[in-house]
């Protein structure tokens, strides 16, 4: 029989420890079935790692493999985007030349590239678009190649080691490629040896341009060799993705060059704060042209197969909703995007990283996509499971005069993503309060938090207030206080030693008569 028992036991943690390993695929976010959306998506899902998110509620609704480092390819560009927007001063009105080191690094890569030439001068929004539309490595590794500049010519603020350009240096706009022409400020103190100092400092960190045709050197690794790839990663870390790491500002293939899905939509959140950046992930054509011809217009069509009715073999990705925002493909990547949508006051940001047909023309990131904002909008809502003031739990009152309880009331309206099959009965309340609480209190003021959670994950933390203002009672206060003191371990021992002291000389005054009358006994004797 206890042999019985032990296997049993044995089977039963077995069975746990293997709920347990098969909890994280759908321990964040809700349940997706792909068969659901057959019709529009036969064959999904197609790609390795997913994660989306509800962006009016900041709640991941959707998830799988979501932390696992991949390849992303040209979803690189958006972090790039980020530190060359924060990095370069005005950059809207910046002019910047195409230097010939960015067509000889990029030669015999594969890569796809922006409709521009060595020499010609653009703006630093251009660069942007062309960046962003085309999936322009050249455009790219432009931007770096300029903030590598400035850094090197020491015109910008490190001090905070974020790459932030400095309010109060000069601009750097200017007609200037991979060499700049110094301004005259600069030309009267060339011969100043502080005028180097900031090349100096450049070389002594470690940042030297890699040599072409340097052996060993693929364009896709500019680790120590980049000031604006230190600042893709010290970015990274402060966005606190902990699964992404970079090597170059494009998007090649390298080995030590990886984000996660969840990474990747931690950084499009951040990215879509910062101007223009929704406008320009959102645009289809691209109209431009180079600063010495005005009337050389050319036009830059964007990647993003959701965004246009364009069909390839009789196949079209588009999805009405769409909004953006990038694409990326390489060999070892597959096909990747991070996408946008908006139907009826709801918006998602979905990344979908290793779809592997990269040499098929079915794009079955685009599919997965649409099918998840399908999903998202016609099956999930937004709920208020708390609204503002509702009673949410009550706690021991003290020095209050006939009132013994205090109600804790919400003290904001709550409301999250949930699926409209959800009932909220299914949603636990757990709250984090005092023991008690003391009078006085003020309305509104924050006691406690009240935690919900549903399907074993908290979607919201609401903060628990007081539902009313309480007065203090000093005669209650004075009673209570008082009786604290006389049951206070310290009092106690105190009485305990004064009445041990009482006892001690007690009997010590006993023992003092006794032998008081004793002696008067001897005495008596002795007289006798």
């Amino acid at each position: 029989m206890k042999k019985l028992k032990r296997f049993a036991a044995a089977l039963l943690s077995v069975f746990c420890l293997l709920s347990a390993m098969a909890l994280p695929a759908s321990a964040e976010g809700f349940e997706y079935s792909w068969d659901q959306d057959l019709t529009n998506n036969p064959n999904g899902p197609h790609c390795k790692a997913y994660s989306m998110l509800n962006l009016d509620t900041d709640t991941v609704v959707y998830s799988n493999n979501a932390d696992e480092q991949l390849p992303m390819a040209s979803l690189t560009k958006i972090m790039t985007y980020i530190v060359a927007y924060e990095t370069i001063p005005d950059l809207e009105n910046t002019l910047i030349t195409i230097p010939q080191s960015v067509v000889d690094e990029l030669v015999g890569t594969g890569s796809s590239v922006a409709e521009f030439s060595v020499g010609e001068t653009f703006t630093g929004l251009d660069m942007l678009y062309l960046m962003m539309v085309p999936s322009g490595n050249n455009a790219a590794l432009t931007l770096a190649k300029y903030v590598d500049q400035l850094y090197a010519e020491g015109k910008l603020d490190t001090s905070s080691q974020e790459g932030s350009a400095s309010s109060g240096e000069e601009s750097a706009s200017g007609e200037e490629g991979s060499e700049a022409s110094p301004s005259s400020e600069e030309a009267a103190s060339a011969d100043d040896p502080e005028a180097s100092s900031a090349s100096q400092a450049s070389a002594e960190a470690g940042y030297v341009a890699p040599a072409y045709g340097e052996e060993g050197f693929d364009g896709s690794d500019y680790t120590g060799r980049s000031y604006f790839v230190q600042l893709m990663n010290e970015k990274a870390a402060e966005l606190g993705c902990t699964n992404t790491h970079f090597t170059n500002p494009h998007g090649l293939h390298n080995e030590n060059h990886y984000s996660s899905a969840r990474d990747m939509i931690t950084i499009t959140q951040y990215a879509m704060s910062l101007p223009y950046f929704t406008e320009i992930t959102g645009t289809t054509t691209y109209n431009y042209y180079p600063q010495q011809d005005p009337e050389d217009i050319r036009s830059a069509n964007t990647t993003n197969r959701m965004l246009t009715n364009y069909a390839s073999d009789g196949g079209s990705y588009y999805y009405s909703y769409a909004t953006g925002i990038k694409t990326g493909s390489h060999d070892q990547a597959g096909y990747c995007i991070v996408a946008s949508a908006t139907y009826e006051g709801y918006t998602y940001i979905v990344c979908c990283l290793g779809c592997p047909s990269v040499d098929s023309d079915v794009h079955g990131e685009m599919l997965d996509a649409a099918s998840l904002f399908r999903w998202a909008f016609l099956n999930l809502s937004s709920k208020t499971i708390a609204a503002q003031g509702e009673v949410l739990a009550d706690v021991p009152l003290e020095y209050a005069w006939k009132q013994d309880t205090l109600q804790l009331v919400a003290g904001e309206n709550v409301s999250v993503i949930l699926p409209d099959s959800v009932d909220s009965s299914s949603i636990i309340v757990e709250t984090d309060k005092p023991e008690s609480v003391k009078a006085p209190i003020e309305k509104g003021e924050q006691v406690g938090t009240a935690t919900m959670s549903y399907a074993g994950e908290v979607i919201a933390t609401v903060p628990l207030v007081a539902a009313e203002s309480v007065s203090r009672s000093e005669m209650l206060s004075f009673i209570s206080q008082g009786t604290s003191v006389l049951t206070s371990p310290w009092f106690l021992l105190i009485m305990g030693i004064i009445l041990l002291l009482v006892i001690v000389y007690i009997i010590l005054i006993l023992l003092y008569r006794r032998k008081q009358k004793q002696l008067r006994r001897v005495r008596r004797h002795r007289d006798l």
